[in-house]
C-alpha cells in the first residue's frame, strides 16, 4: 500500500507551516510553495480539507495567510491524513464488511483489519510537534532504529543516489528513465527487425 501524494504532500505543508509560525505570526502558501517545490495551486487544494477539519485556519486580506487551529502537540498526524483522504484501511471491507460477501469468514480481512489498527496506533502516536521538533525526531528515529529504510542517506547510498530537496529525486527518475531504455533496447533485439 502506497499512501496518497494528498496526505504525502498534505502532511508537508502542515510540518512547514508550523515551522514557519515558528518565525511568523501568518504564513502565506507561496512560501510554503517555495519551501516545498510544490506549486502554490496545489497547495491551495490541499488547505481546503484542511481548513474543514479545522486544523488550519485562512485570514483573508492583503497580509493574510494561514495559521493552525490547534497547538502542533495537539494535532495527531492521523488528523491530518484522514482530513486528507478520508478514513484510513488497507481495504474497502474493513470500515464496511457488507460490501464483501465473504466479510464473516474471510481470513484476510483479519489481517487487513489488524494493519489498519496498527497504522491508526502509530498515526495517533505522533503529533505535528514531534514532527518539527528535531529533539523529538532524534528519539523517534533512534526508537524505531530497526527500520533500516528510516535513514534515507543509507538507502540513497546503496543505490549510489545523492540527496536533494525534492521528493522524490529527479535522479532516481533519470535512472528509472535509463532502465526503461535498456529494456526496450534488450526487448527489440531480442525480437529482432520487423
Amino acid at each position: 500500500m502506497k499512501v496518497s501524494t494528498r496526505a504525502r504532500y498534505g502532511l508537508r505543508l502542515m510540518v512547514e507551516l508550523a515551522r514557519e509560525l515558528k518565525k511568523d505570526d501568518i504564513i502565506q502558501l507561496n512560501k510554503i510553495a517555495k519551501i516545498t517545490h510544490l506549486s502554490e495551486k496545489y497547495l491551495a487544494q490541499l488547505a481546503i480539507p484542511l481548513k474543514e477539519a479545522g486544523l488550519i485556519i485562512g485570514v483573508s486580506g492583503k497580509k493574510g495567510g494561514y495559521l493552525l487551529g490547534y497547538k502542533p502537540e495537539e494535532i495527531k498526524i492521523r488528523q491530518i491524513v484522514c482530513a486528507l483522504i478520508g478514513p484510513i484501511s488497507l481495504t474497502d471491507c474493513v470500515n464496511s464488511p457488507e460490501i464483501c460477501l465473504n466479510y464473516s469468514f474471510c481470513e484476510a480481512r483479519t489481517i487487513w483489519t489488524i494493519l489498519s489498527e496498527r497504522m491508526h496506533e502509530i498515526l495517533d502516536e505522533f503529533t505535528l510537534a514531534d514532527l518539527i521538533n528535531k529533539d523529538s525526531m532524534k528519539a523517534i528515529k533512534e526508537d524505531f532504529s530497526r527500520m533500516p529504510l528510516l535513514d534515507p542517506d543509507l538507502v540513497l547510498a546503496k543505490d549510489n543516489l545523492e540527496a536533494t530537496d525534492i521528493c522524490p529525486t529527479k535522479k532516481r527518475k533519470d535512472i528509472n528513465l535509463k532502465i526503461r531504455k535498456r529494456k526496450k533496447a534488450i526487448i527489440s533485439i531480442i525480437k529482432g527487425p520487423v
